[in-house]
């Protein structure tokens, strides 16, 4: 496909952190994905009643079909308009094939960000890319959970405390003293072939899975050029590696949503 955002697609990246662009990746390549996955799957099966989440981690050399649903369906190219003139590649060298194996009902009650645990150094990159292998286009088909906005909540956040707060507490703000709230979340919904393009600060996780099929999705961590020397200015600024979406990034401070009524 040819790489163009739409400028709805662009402001609706700056304020809420994601997009999900629809039918990005055409059907061979994702039946080729599929078929790697079934192979990966076989060789190195779950254990024995696993529900939930389960994960494989491996460089994109052992993936080549994963690699080529990103790179030959114009999904990087997409990405990378988010963040000209840098270019992106894949900053911690693997490809994630996710699996969400059911029954498994669960509702997640606050977000994360990734690469931050207590004995171990910062690990950011850019923006997170997921091609989407099966249909979640309604919840609990063990969807993604995001929260709109959190991007710039965290940013507040680091402001105000410091961009290695979140260390001690594995990346959960809600975990903090006092507790950081960024709204109640809600489901990501996709569909096969679709992708989603989302800000590193995006507060996001995993949902439940109450269908009869173990969701597939495939992630990819993309980091842009020189980021690892400007990382802590990513956390303070969002926009730092995105000056594409300066024009359109909302000016005023981020409000978290209330809880939603119980029932």
């Amino acid at each position: 496909m040819d790489a163009v955002l739409t400028d709805e697609q662009r402001r609706r990246f700056a304020t809420d952190g994601y997009v999900v662009v629809p039918g990005v990746v055409g059907e061979a390549l994702l039946a080729a994905a599929d078929a790697e996955i079934d192979a990966l799957v076989a060789d190195a099966s779950a254990p024995p009643g696993t529900v939930g989440p389960h994960f494989h981690f491996l460089p994109p050399a052992r993936l080549p079909a994963a690699d080529a649903a990103l790179r030959e369906s114009g999904a990087l190219a997409l990405a990378e308009e988010l963040v000209a003139p840098h270019r992106l590649s894949l900053g911690l060298d693997h490809i994630q094939v996710a699996l969400n194996i059911p029954p498994f009902p669960h509702r997640p009650g606050a977000p994360h960000i990734d690469g931050h645990r207590p004995d171990q150094p910062i690990s950011s990159f850019t923006l997170l890319a997921a091609v989407f292998l099966c249909d979640e286009s309604a919840p609990d088909r063990g969807n993604l959970w995001v929260w709109p906005g959190s991007h710039r909540g965290h940013q507040q956040l680091f402001r105000e405390r410091g961009v290695e707060v979140l260390k001690p507490v594995s990346g959960q703000a809600i975990l903090l003293d006092p507790p950081v709230w960024f709204g109640p979340g809600e489901p990501l919904l996709a569909r096969r072939g679709d992708v989603l393009l989302a800000h590193f600060l995006l507060g996001h996780n995993i949902g439940g899975n109450t269908s009869a099929q173990t969701r597939r999705i495939l992630y990819y961590r993309l980091t842009a050029d020189g980021h690892a020397e400007r990382w802590a200015d990513t956390f303070l600024d969002p926009f730092t590696e995105y000056a594409p979406l300066r024009a359109v990034a909302p000016s005023e401070p981020f409000v978290p949503p209330p809880p939603r009524p119980a029932g």
